[in-house]
């Protein structure tokens, strides 16, 4: 699904990942060069990300949760997206990333 919007004129992959977020908020992850580095890996995103969920019971799922209840957020807001926030903030506060988002 992802590689099938980059083959649309303007769309890269932090516009692809993005769309896909929006429409599949608990399930995939947004990508960009910020996070690309705080997760260190510039091609596979879906499977670190969900295998750091998953690791330890959960470890990091529930931890995001408590996160999420302590910024006072919504239940509507998934874990996924308290990591994406999350690791956008690391990572621009450590430098990371091009600029350019991975955008064509």
């Amino acid at each position: 699904m992802e590689t099938a919007l980059w083959a649309l004129p303007g769309i890269g992959r932090t516009k692809a990942t993005k769309l896909i977020a929006r429409k599949r908020p608990r399930l995939y992850p947004i990508w960009d060069s910020v996070v690309m580095g705080v997760v260190g890996t510039a091609r596979a995103h879906l499977n670190p990300v969900r295998e750091a969920l998953r690791a330890d019971a959960a470890a990091l799922h529930g931890r995001l949760l408590k996160i999420r209840a302590a910024a006072g957020l919504p239940e509507e807001i998934s874990a996924l997206r308290v990591f994406d926030v999350i690791a956008w903030m690391d990572g621009k506060n450590r430098g990371l990333g091009d600029g350019s988002d991975l955008e064509r």
